[in-house]
């Protein structure tokens, strides 16, 4: 079987770890209040390729930590993800009716059920790491740290913030920037988040936060380059660099990340031959 081959297996033998995962952690619907619990559901079973809890898990296994007992930071993640973007779509926010194919949660569920479901989401994604006994504390504080960081205003929150906000005229360092808060920082959460479930030293982390961030910044520039629409008045790299000079920007992106791997943590470079399966096309 050639390489490319056994990897998307090994994905996809992931992907299902991922998703039995979510739905253990979600409350049923049949539980009050069955209308919030049926949007949560929702919100995070949507089809999806779980590119950053499969991540985690990649980064876990290459340190070798199995699956199972990195899936609690993995689904973490995952929760947050979906939290993101049902906020984000709110009228209020980016005004989205459809995501993955599907009405958004506030479109199906009505904006307070919306609200709420985020709400719900991140702090499933806390109870979930708080629950994870098996992960040694230090560790565990560890991830919880990671995780607030991710959430909080120099991270997820911050970018949506500068999002609404906007720039007069974007310079590609306010969009990379912009990329990074909104994108970047779940990439780097990510691996990060595995690498703690495996216990990895200082160094070995070092490296991944560069890996990662560098893979959020090519995802996002992927990610534009797929959408092709060079609107001046969306905040994106097409419309500053243009088509060609995106496609550079992805391209040296994706090298600089392999190049963070073999510097600092060679033990890690078999982890970015997963890299060209796991972003193209890109998608949430």
């Amino acid at each position: 079987m050639e390489a490319a081959a056994l990897q998307r297996g090994q994905l996809e033998a992931l992907r299902d770890v991922i998703e039995r995962g979510l739905s253990d952690i979600l409350p049923d619907p049949g539980d009050p209040p069955h209308r919030l619990h049926a949007a949560m559901r929702y919100a995070v079973l949507s089809p999806g390729k779980r590119i950053r809890p499969l991540l985690a898990l990649l980064s876990a296994g290459h340190l070798g930590c199995p699956p199972g007992a990195a899936l609690p930071g993995a689904c973490a993640l995952e929760l947050v993800h979906a939290a993101s973007l049902v906020l984000d779509d709110l009228p209020c926010m980016d005004d989205s009716d459809a995501r993955r194919g599907q009405p958004t949660v506030h479109v199906r569920y009505g904006e307070d059920v919306a609200v709420l479901t985020g709400v719900a989401l991140l702090n499933e994604a806390f109870a979930v790491l708080g629950r994870a006994n098996h992960i040694p504390e230090a560790s565990r504080l560890a991830m919880v740290s990671l995780l607030a960081r991710t959430v909080g205003t120099s991270g997820l929150i911050g970018g949506q913030d500068k999002d609404l906000r906007g720039s007069v005229e974007p310079s590609l360092g306010f969009v990379s920037q912009l990329h990074h808060e909104k994108t970047g920082v779940l990439f780097i959460a990510s691996v990060e988040m595995g690498a703690l479930a495996a216990g990895a030293d200082a160094t070995v982390l070092e490296a991944l936060r560069a890996f990662g961030k560098e893979l959020g910044l090519a995802f996002q520039a992927l990610d534009d380059l797929a959408d092709g629409e060079e609107d001046k008045a969306s905040v994106n790299l097409l419309s500053v660099l243009g088509r060609d000079g995106l496609r550079d920007e992805a391209g040296r992106r994706l090298e600089r990340a392999k190049a963070a791997l073999a510097d600092g943590a060679p033990q890690l470079v078999p982890l970015a031959s997963y890299v060209d399966l796991l972003l193209r096309p890109a998608a949430a």
